[in-house]
């Protein structure tokens, strides 16, 4: 098996958030009277760190604060995720692998408690061997740091383990823990730049599930 631990970033890779995404940075950048952002826009612009993001769209953080701007969308968010759906064929791919005997993990940008509550909610943390978000924001260490922790946490060595993710973040973390990565362009970044990295790129979480399971064969 060319795998053995697979590790799955959360937003817009197993959950489907990125209309709601969309739909909370228009209503932050109307209320400024901005321009809006279309869903294809936001793929073509969308990056970490979310503040530098945020300036590409039109806020101006010498006017206003920056964290204030940003809890507007987390509270958004967390209003709302409970109207999300899981991306299409995810239930079915992390249930396959799980009995396939792969381990698999969460890491996400999201802080620990809400991706708890969120991994919960969907009712799916039985799939999963490890749930690791952000311990400490807004000045914590990031996902990288949290990947590292959570590698060395894992027994298995890092030509065993890829990460699937939808957006360059995931492809930066992935350089940054020295392990293979995938990636899906039904998320947050568009497919003409996670084809730019040079990683094998999908359509779509079934057909990263079809390629993983060839390579089991």
């Amino acid at each position: 098996m060319k795998y053995k631990h697979i590790i799955w970033d959360w937003n817009g890779t197993l959950v489907n958030d990125l209309t709601l995404c969309v739909d909370l940075l228009n209503v932050s950048l109307e209320k400024r009277g901005l321009p809006l952002i279309s869903e294809n826009m936001y793929k073509q612009k969308f990056l970490f760190p979310i503040k530098k993001f945020y300036e590409t769209v039109g806020f101006d953080f010498s006017k206003e604060n920056f964290e204030s701007t940003n809890e507007e969308f987390h509270s958004g968010y967390e209003a709302n995720f409970k109207k999300l759906a899981l991306q299409p064929y995810a239930v079915e791919t992390i249930s396959s692998f799980k009995n396939l005997g792969i381990t698999q993990s969460i890491l996400s940008a999201t802080t620990q408690r809400k991706l708890n509550t969120q991994v919960n909610f969907f009712e799916i943390s039985r799939f999963f061997d490890n749930v690791v978000g952000i311990s400490n924001t807004p000045s914590g260490y990031g996902k990288e740091f949290e990947g590292k922790e959570l590698l060395r946490s894992v027994n298995i060595s890092l030509k065993d383990t890829i990460i699937i993710g939808d957006s360059m973040l995931d492809f930066n973390v992935s350089k940054a823990l020295s392990i293979d990565c995938a990636l899906v362009s039904n998320g947050h970044n568009n497919i003409e730049r996670l084809q730019a990295t040079g990683s094998m790129t999908f359509a779509n979480i079934q057909s990263f599930a079809d390629w993983i399971l060839e390579k089991t064969r």
